[in-house]
């Protein structure tokens, strides 16, 4: 069902690379790297590029068929967490945790962290549930997703693993689906509309300004200019207290859609 779902999305295989390649940064040196639920092998291509041995594991033979010239091979990720000899540096697992129960989950970290090399590390993302469209509708999209995961959960099971948070937070790369450009919200400054006069039109404004200061009509003139002016001082205020209130809203509601653990064994 995996590659269908991906073909039915249209996710872009260049916008999935950047949001997993972003996570290279975790990883200190070129090492053995295992990528569990690899799909079309994005994360694979970039970890290869960065000197890096890979393997990508996938029970989608159909997403695997896109993983091109990559080493991968089909393959349920506990059943072969749990019968190779194998040691990794690193172990990956992109979108994975969400398709399992907590049961599966935490067996599959407890694997992961037994086939980790001393200081080997276990790199975790999964949808965000902090994020409003993610937890309110792209995360049920997915048929074969179980439940969401958070951060706190994650770093939960990797602890009872034996395993050291070395980072945890939010993909910056990833979507955040938000309904505005936050730039929008910026308030510009005022701008003046004055253009240059000449010194004949400056002082005809004077003069008619001077005789206007002593008329009862020129001072109701001035005290209304003034009320409109604080008037709309006031208004602006309120919408630069509005802007900022609606921009924490949406900087709190539309978080980047995936969140990440990583993990270290000591």
């Amino acid at each position: 069902m995996g590659a269908d779902w991906y073909k039915q999305r249209g996710f872009a295989t260049a916008t999935v690379r950047q949001a997993r390649a972003w996570y290279l940064r975790f990883i200190p040196q070129p090492g053995d790297l295992l990528d569990l639920g690899c799909g079309r092998g994005e994360f694979l291509a970039a970890a290869a590029e960065a000197g890096h041995r890979v393997l990508g594991l996938d029970h989608d033979q159909a997403m695997l068929a896109e993983a091109r010239e990559l080493p991968v091979r089909q393959a349920d990720a506990l059943d072969f967490l749990q019968s190779t000899p194998d040691r990794y540096d690193v172990i990956t697992a992109y979108h994975v945790i969400e398709h399992l129960a907590v049961r599966d989950a935490e067996a599959m970290i407890r694997l992961a962290a037994d086939r980790l090399r001393p200081g080997g590390r276990l790199i975790i993302a999964t949808p965000n549930p902090g994020s409003l469209p993610t937890i309110a509708h792209e995360f049920w999209r997915d048929p074969t997703h179980v439940r969401p995961y958070d951060r706190e959960l994650i770093e939960f099971l990797t602890a009872g693993a034996g395993l050291q948070t070395v980072s945890a937070g939010l993909n910056p790369e990833s979507e955040r689906g938000l309904p505005v450009e936050l730039a929008d919200l910026d308030l510009q400054p005022p701008t003046s509309t004055q253009g240059a006069s000449s010194p004949s039109a400056s002082r005809s404004s004077r003069w008619v300004a001077a005789r206007l200061a002593d008329s009862d009509y020129g001072q109701d003139l001035e005290r209304a200019i003034h009320d409109v002016s604080d008037s709309l001082l006031h208004t602006r205020q309120e919408l630069e207290r509005i802007a900022g209130v609606l921009r924490r809203f949406l900087e709190v509601a539309y978080e980047p859609s995936e969140l990440y653990v990583v993990a270290r064994r000591t």
